[in-house]
């Protein structure tokens, strides 16, 4: 590999002796330090390599043994520099492109929103441009953890916020707030859980608890204020209704505002001591195939070697031209060997055991990236031969949420 690369980089003529005397020829070239690689003797002459630095000094034996010497081509590194440097135009037009293509990939190019249904994506677009994220910004300056946390915190809908760059683009993703099913608190803001009040901020509306109060899933936390100045036209399609004693009705306005509070959630599990269950062994067969259609012909592996197993099928289709589709396919068939094991664990891992299996499903019902204050755990007494735990998590979460209309 070094010799090639050596090779290369020195350059290599390919030539082609003629003469009467190349026996002659070739002593006086070695004489004279020429170093002649992959010697060939044909009926046209002599051919052979050497060295680009070496081909001045061929010329003094090919003139005093009157051999007539011909290029017949020419490899390394230096004839292709000698011709892309006749090309400067060119040279200067990649270099361009490159260091064009290398500024803008470190820009943001595009900013894309997704996951938001009442949150509009103006408004996440233009509070994102405040905080820095913008089309044409120097990727590397924006701390996307920070930008995230400071949207969740100026959208109260949003529940979790999340930004990613891949590249030159930027995608937010907005998980929004669940809204309970209350029809007649349209507009009013509510407790998505049960929680210990902590901190209230109004925005718009009228508070209807205070700090220290436990509320509950469901109960109103601000409600709507009518805006003053603005008022509903009255219904004048109906005959006999009298316009000057009818009264304009004020506009309500929804409310805004946050509502933080302590929540607690819990899980128990339970893991017994003894148990015999079926699992994967980490074998597995695999059978190829080909389907016409709803027919599929096996070619490798018909049937499973294994007494049980799992059998997963995957397709692999031809990519699509148009609208035309290739109608075969080819089948992989994954046979996963299954066997019956018997676990024997102790009280301590039993207990480990369900302790993580809690923690986990626990985990599964806390908002996304709300902050964890506390955490208990608590062994409870259970039947003889099985350990169950219980994880009580404890966060501090917004809890105002607009209600289904």
């Amino acid at each position: 590999m070094f010799e090639r690369l050596r090779t290369f980089w020195q350059g290599r003529i390919f030539f082609l002796a003629r003469g009467d005397h190349l026996p002659q020829f070739l002593n006086q070239a070695l004489k004279d330090g020429v170093i002649v690689y992959h010697t060939q003797k044909s009926e046209r002459g002599m051919r052979a390599q050497i060295k680009l630095a070496d081909f001045r000094r061929l010329r003094r034996a090919a003139r005093q043994t009157h051999t007539r010497v011909h290029i017949i081509a020419k490899y390394g590194w230096p004839f292709i520099a000698i011709r892309w440097w006749r090309r400067k135009g060119l040279l200067a037009g990649i270099a361009m492109i490159a260091l064009t293509l290398s500024i803008l990939s470190q820009l943001v190019l595009t900013i894309s929103v997704s996951g938001n249904r009442n949150v509009m994506t103006p408004e996440v677009l233009e509070r994102a441009e405040k905080l820095g994220l913008k089309t044409l910004a120097y990727s590397k300056r924006l701390d996307l953890n920070q930008i995230a946390k400071a949207l969740q915190e100026q959208l109260p809908d949003a529940a979790w916020i999340g930004v990613e760059r891949n590249g030159t683009a930027v995608r937010i993703k907005i998980s929004e707030k669940i809204r309970p099913s209350i029809p007649k608190e349209a507009g009013n803001l509510v407790a998505s859980h049960a929680g210990l009040v902590k901190e209230i901020m109004v925005i718009q509306g009228t508070p209807q608890v205070h700090e220290g109060e436990i509320v509950r899933a469901g109960q109103v936390l601000i409600t709507q204020a009518a805006t003053q100045g603005l008022t509903s036209a009255p219904n004048t399609s109906s005959p006999g209704t009298n316009t000057q004693s009818a009264k304009p009705t004020p506009v309500n306005s929804a409310a805004r505002g946050f509502v933080r509070a302590r929540v607690w959630y819990s899980t128990d599990k339970q893991i017994p001591l003894t148990e015999d269950k079926v699992e994967e062994s980490g074998k597995v067969a695999t059978g190829w195939g080909i389907k016409f259609g709803s027919r599929v012909i096996m070619v490798t592996t018909q049937d499973s070697p294994f007494e049980k197993a799992n059998k997963e099928v995957v397709s692999h289709s031809l990519p699509t031209w148009r609208n035309w589709s290739f109608p075969v396919e080819v089948i992989r068939v994954d046979y996963k060997e299954l066997h019956n094991v018997h676990i024997e664990r102790s009280v301590a891992e039993a207990r480990q055991l369900a302790e993580q299996s809690a923690r986990n499903e626990v985990q599964k019902k806390i908002t996304p990236m709300v902050p964890i204050v506390g955490e208990n755990v608590k062994v409870l007494p259970n039947n003889p031969g099985a350990e169950r735990v219980r994880v009580e998590v404890e966060t501090y979460e917004d809890l105002a949420v607009y209600a289904n209309p």
